[in-house]
């Protein structure tokens, strides 16, 4: 028998079930896969641990006990993809690739969401865009690619190098859109975060079908009130579909 897909190794984080908590997706339940590794270094990280490669994947068996097996890393797809379907149930909506920084391993980001298309599971990709290259490889596999947006004050990456990643940004942006899936921008906010920054970076996204979410930052360097609504303003003056929606998983304390 001829395989559907390519068997691929590498190295997660965790796979999990639980409720999308960022975007215009929030409250959905999703199988989430988080790969290890990433080449950014954000100043408002929520998933440090999964900054670098790991020894171990953790994976949930009863969703919702925060019970997590280990399994020794590297893994293969195939196994990841029995692990998927095992926390497949009901009013599941779609499978999370995301990170860490899952275009860090291409082939083997998209050899998962090449296992989850054969499988009929849609696909919710999560990615810092740094590389269309890269994104082009799984795009036609995906359903929905959310493109978190680095501005210059999240510290994402050295300023000389700022350019050409937010660049790859919206250029993965865009092609998620002319595949059809339903793309995300999404900018995180903080206090610090300048409206010129917003500024600049919206008229880069105008023509673009895409919801543009600002997220607000949960703890340190959360912004007020006063300047998440001069953001929003500010953001709104380029698209009438500017959406704020901050992290409900942390409300939920779920995974």
């Amino acid at each position: 028998m001829i395989p559907l897909y390519t068997d691929e190794v590498g190295v997660l984080a965790e796979i999990f079930s639980s409720f999308q908590g960022e975007g215009p997706l929030v409250g959905r339940r999703q199988v989430f896969v988080r790969t290890a590794g990433c080449n950014l270094s954000c100043s408002y990280c929520d998933s440090a641990k999964s900054r670098r490669e790991v020894k171990f994947c953790e994976v949930e068996r009863d969703p919702g006990s925060g019970l997590l097996l280990r399994r020794n890393n590297p893994v293969t797809s195939s196994w990841a993809n029995e692990e998927i379907l095992g926390l497949w149930a009901s009013g599941t909506h779609s499978v999370s690739i995301t990170g860490g920084e899952p275009l860090c391993q291409p082939e083997f980001a998209a050899a998962l969401a090449r296992c989850c298309a054969a499988e009929g599971l849609p696909v919710y990709f999560e990615t810092n865009g740094f590389s269309e290259r890269r994104f082009l490889r799984v795009v036609d596999r995906i359903d929905f690619a959310a493109v978190d947006v680095k501005l210059p004050s999240h510290r994402a990456c050295p300023p000389a190098d700022w350019l050409r990643l937010v660049e790859n940004e919206l250029g993965c942006i865009k092609a998620a859109s002319r595949a059809g899936a339903v793309t995300i921008a999404k900018v995180v906010i903080l206090e610090s975060t300048p409206i010129e920054e917003i500024d600049r970076l919206c008229p880069r996204l105008e023509g673009v079908e895409a919801t543009f979410v600002l997220q607000p930052a949960s703890g340190i360097g959360r912004p007020s009130p006063e300047k998440l609504m001069l953001i929003h303003q500010a953001a709104s003056e380029h698209r009438g579909d500017v959406l704020v929606i901050p992290q409900a998983h942390k409300m939920m304390g779920v995974l």
